[in-house]
């Protein structure tokens, strides 16, 4: 079977940052598949090639990765796509279509219809099946979401609709479900009768005032908290599957996501610098910390506290998992410190687990001291990237990395008051920490963990 890769937004940043790399060291392990990358930056693929890839990529790459100038807003660009698709089908006789919207969402609905266009002309003597992906964020609200996926159910059925958080491709969200599922004894201590409190801190250093265009219109809440963060809190708090299998998994998910009530406790920040060069004032939310629930019956009552944003002093990616401590109270010692699961994501791959032990040369004085998995120093520094990963599954037509339209409008509803355009936004001094997330952590009586 021919696969040919339709790569819409093919000269914008993430299919030059993160696409054609994971398509390039797909080929080298010899995945066969062709891309024709779709943009109006250049007019001809010798001018695509010369400014969007590596000069020294080899040929196994170069030579299945082809251009074609297309605006979508431009009459002919049907046309022109019906006929650079059956020039590269030629005399296959089985064929595969993968449209990749690695665009706005704003122009998901122009893109569906252009490609419904497309497969209504092509007349090539072949078996032909398709796919299509969307990235993240999938809509801008609930209304829009749902209105998207109407949209793309009257082109593609669920099988081929490939709905991309590429955070579910990174390595730390795949151990997640093996550490709580393959240990014994983590998961018989994962649940409300031990663990105290988790933290969920995304903090990132640098801006956004060079793609500012496009955030002015997504902000924090569209840009990590609707699916990032929900995805991992899925992770976190979701029952035990029947198996492994996506369907089993995403049962459990949307359980954990219905669960939630919508966001309440929460405040909303951007960095005081924000639009300076763009000649107006931009309010668009950059930082957001807050506070939510997951009533289940193992979960219920365990504060989720989340702060994630940009232009902080330090890059940090954590989940921090606080554990009760009885034994302080017992032991009449508010020294003894409490034990705690602490997965950091980013700048590396670690998982610690604290644990008091004695210290030496001392009257039975403990100390906390941490057993560490270091993601590198254990399986290699080669693992695959996430899109290398998504991108894989997307050609055998996995769906395990990806999340169903029922979590993503059940994450909608969660964030949906975060939305509110009339709210109140705080300016904080870039590589500073909110007040308000402070403030959060002082009303609830906690420590982030920094």
């Amino acid at each position: 079977m021919k696969r040919i890769i339709i790569q819409f937004g093919g000269t914008g940043d993430l299919a030059l940052k993160k696409l054609y790399p994971a398509y390039q060291h797909l080929m080298e392990k010899e995945f066969p598949f062709e891309v024709l990358s779709l943009g109006r930056r250049y007019t001809t693929r010798e001018e695509f090639l010369a400014n969007s890839v590596d000069s020294d990529a080899p040929s196994s790459f170069t030579d299945h990765l082809d251009y074609l100038y297309y605006d979508m807003a431009e009459a002919n660009v049907v046309a022109l796509l019906s006929a650079k698709l059956k020039e590269m089908v030629g005399t296959e006789t089985e064929v595969e279509f993968i449209y990749y919207l690695a665009l706005q969402p704003s122009l998901y609905e122009d893109a569906i219809h252009q490609i419904k266009e497309v497969d209504a002309s092509l007349d090539c003597v072949c078996t032909l099946t398709k796919k299509i992906v969307v990235e993240k964020p999938f809509g801008f609200d609930l209304e829009s979401a749902k209105r998207y996926n109407e949209i793309l159910e009257k082109a593609f059925t669920d099988k081929e609709i490939f709905r991309v958080d590429h955070y579910l491709g990174k390595e730390f969200m795949q151990n997640l479900l093996l550490m709580r599922f393959h240990n014994d004894i983590i998961r018989r201590i994962w649940d409300n009768r031990t663990i105290e409190s988790i933290q969920i801190i995304f903090d990132e250093t640098h801006g956004v005032d060079q793609r500012l265009g496009f955030y002015e219109k997504i902000g924090v809440v569209r840009d990590t908290i609707q699916n990032h963060i929900m995805q991992i809190i899925t992770y976190l708090t979701m029952s035990e599957p029947a198996s492994l299998s996506p369907e089993d998994i995403a049962v459990e998910k949307e359980k954990v996501l219905r669960s939630i009530s919508s966001v309440e406790d929460y405040h909303m920040g951007r960095y005081e610098s924000l639009g300076v060069n763009s000649g107006h004032v931009v309010q668009t939310p950059t930082y957001a910390a807050f506070k939510l629930f997951v009533n289940t019956y193992y979960f219920a009552d365990i504060p989720i506290y989340v702060r994630t944003g940009k232009m902080q002093k330090e890059a940090k990616s954590l989940i921090y998992i606080k554990f009760k401590n009885i034994t302080k109270e017992v032991m009449h010692d508010q020294g003894i410190a409490e034990n705690a699961v602490i997965i950091t994501i980013h700048p590396e791959l670690t998982i610690d687990i604290s644990m008091n032990l004695k210290m030496p040369n001392t009257s039975w004085k403990s100390k906390p001291v941490r057993f560490r998995f270091n993601q590198s120093e254990t399986f290699g520094v080669n693992t695959p990237e996430a899109y290398e990963q998504i991108v894989q599954k997307i050609l055998i037509g996995d769906k395990s990395l990806f999340p169903t339209m029922k979590e993503i409008t059940e994450s909608w509803r969660i964030v949906e008051p975060m939305l509110a355009e009339e709210q109140d936004v705080e300016v904080y001094p870039i590589r500073t920490l909110p007040r308000f997330a402070t403030q959060l952590a002082k009303e609830n009586n906690f420590t982030w963990f920094d």
